[in-house]
């Protein structure tokens, strides 16, 4: 996939390919490490391979680029269907819509690039993203300490469903949004 929107500033959202999979990996693992708070985004136990894998098994990455095409941001999109890492278990849907819920993970921004909706402006990508796909509902968890993501999930039309403890004990808001059917004219 190679879709990108045009700019609305010096930044273009876009899809990102497979072979930047140590890229996306780098950028995120940025973002902890430089947290001061790292119970906020819970990534570090993921690796490379682990986004590699997500981009490979039916899901895609949504970038933030600026007008050199440096990397300032991304979220992944992972299609989870049935395994237990679909937050639709969460939500008590039954087996037979766990294909129709995707998680958006690891939503992060570069410090220097914060403060342009770059977050929001992803997640909006990744709902006209999928569209045409089977999926109805994006979800995604976000700290409830962690405001300006909350703020960005918000703003992109997600709502705050379910708050429960997750990745080993971290208290997370679980939100969603409905992917309506097509292209709205």
């Amino acid at each position: 996939m190679s879709l990108t929107v045009a700019p609305q500033d010096e930044y273009s959202i876009g899809l990102a390919d497979e072979r930047e999979a140590e890229d996306l990996h780098a950028l995120m693992n940025r973002v902890w490490r430089e947290m001061d708070d790292k119970s906020l985004f819970a990534v570090d136990d993921l690796d490379a391979q682990w986004v590699r894998s997500r981009l490979t098994d039916g899901g895609f990455a949504v970038t933030a680029r600026t007008a050199d095409g440096e990397l300032a941001g991304m979220v992944i999109v992972c299609r989870y269907n049935g395994d237990e890492e679909n937050l639709g278990r969460d939500l008590g849907y039954p087996p037979e819509a766990l294909a129709q819920v995707c998680n958006l993970e690891c939503a992060a921004v570069l410090p220097d690039h914060r403060g342009h909706g770059l977050q929001t402006r992803m997640l909006v990508f990744a709902e006209e993203s999928l569209r045409d796909s089977d999926v109805r509902v994006m979800a995604m968890t976000v700290s409830p300490y962690n405001q300006p993501s909350l703020r960005s999930a918000r703003k992109a039309g997600f709502r705050v469903v379910l708050t429960k403890n997750k990745y080993g004990g971290l208290l997370r808001h679980v939100l969603t949004k409905p992917v309506p059917r097509g292209r709205e004219e």
